[in-house]
């Protein structure tokens, strides 16, 4: 089964959804708070949030520079995981962390934990996702790349464009559905080019591997 690709903005398993007790909110010192969370109604979540986010990209970002490395990706799973339980005690406490609760990019961050979840996360969560476009407490491009995301892990053609695979050492998009109107569709939900966004992930995934 090829690897698939998740937008550059937001780079790319999990086991599935694991049931804990939902562990209250660290209290994040003032000095600490990101700028992005000041001014937010819920400043700690927003926090909470972005740490999550943080410690998913980072340890993604060591992995993609040894992508061979079994322990590297084991570390990823261990870290979806966690990431994956904590975001949704957060989504069942309160609904769908949305702008106006914690901000564009808490919102964003709680969106890119779930992009690791296990495929039946994703689609309980999807509906809440579509909500929250809906209401302007998250953007649609977003949206777009879970349906995509989704679609292919169901072996369906994707919308947007958005999930690539490596074939002949370049990175290809997924089948995309009706390819001829995929211009339109990314233009209408704030998604670049295509041919921009190809580039962009060639580009990411072209970089040499660790010897």
């Amino acid at each position: 089964m090829p690897r698939l690709v998740l937008a550059p903005f937001v780079l790319l398993l999990i086991l599935g959804c694991v049931r804990a007790q939902p562990q209250p909110p660290v209290a994040t010192p003032a000095a600490l708070v990101p700028e992005s969370c000041v001014d937010v109604p819920q400043t700690k979540l927003c926090a909470e949030l972005l740490e999550l986010r943080d410690r998913d990209q980072a340890v993604r970002r060591k992995w993609m520079a040894d992508r061979e490395n079994e322990a590297l990706q084991q570390e990823v799973e261990t870290v979806d995981r966690e990431n994956v339980v904590r975001v949704i005690e957060i989504i069942n406490a309160t609904g769908w962390p949305g702008k106006l609760m914690v901000g564009e990019k808490g919102s964003a961050a709680a969106w890119t934990i779930l992009q690791h979840a296990d495929l039946e996360v994703q689609k309980r969560y999807l509906g809440r996702m579509e909500k929250a476009v809906e209401t302007g407490e998250l953007h649609g491009s977003l949206l777009a790349t879970t349906v995509d995301r989704i679609r292919v892990r169901e072996g369906q053609p994707q919308l947007y464009g958005t999930q690539f695979r490596e074939q002949n050492g370049r990175m290809e998009p997924f089948p995309i559905e009706n390819e001829a109107e995929v211009a339109f569709r990314r233009a209408k939900v704030g998604l670049q080019p295509l041919s921009e966004y190809a580039a962009m992930v060639n580009q990411m995934y072209s970089q040499p591997k660790k010897p």
